[in-house]
């Protein structure tokens, strides 16, 4: 039972040390209730791994799915996403430097970081949904995890994003 929780612990730790990001725009005269398939692009190359490629999908199709969207082979909704991805390097060090008095005389002290470099990943996608070659809504994800995240942490990370992204799918009418 201890390992279980520890394990649940060093996990959720991980998870938050990530971030996603998440902007929408969309027509605000397209009616989203009259048209509920979809297809994705046959154009849709993303360049990520194959493993990685398989999450962003399967996280996509669940989460239209849970909105009452269909998948098709001809939806009316095509859906197009466009990938990047790149490593960021962070430093973090601090130095500092601190004097002051006491009861029994003067004291001082010197504190220096030592620079803790950490390598992250960072995976950006603009999904974006066209109507016959009209577009009516897009989104970006910007996603950053550990560079070496585990398998699960990878997955994590992508269903949590697009999740997060597609809350605010379909637009609600104001």
């Amino acid at each position: 039972m201890n390992k279980i929780l520890l394990l649940s612990a060093i996990f959720l730790t991980i998870v938050s040390c990530s971030t996603q990001n998440v902007a929408v725009d969309y027509d605000r005269n397209f009616n989203f209730e009259q048209n509920k398939t979809y297809t994705f692009s046959q154009s849709v190359n993303l360049g990520l791994n194959d493993l990685d490629s398989a999450r962003l999908f399967s996280s996509i199709e669940k989460g239209m799915l849970y909105r009452g969207f269909q998948k098709t082979n001809e939806g009316n909704l095509m859906v197009d996403i466009k990938p990047e991805e790149f490593v960021s390097t962070q430093q973090n060090s601090n130095v500092g430097i601190g004097m002051g008095t006491g009861g029994y005389g003067f004291g001082g002290g010197v504190s220096v970081g030592i620079p803790i470099m950490s390598q992250k990943l960072n995976q950006n996608f603009m999904i974006s949904m066209t109507n016959a070659g009209r577009l009516v809504w897009e989104g970006t994800l910007k996603i950053q995890m550990p560079l070496k995240a585990s398998p699960e942490t990878r997955a994590a990370n992508i269903h949590k994003g697009v999740t997060k992204l597609l809350q605010k799918f379909p637009p609600k009418k104001k």
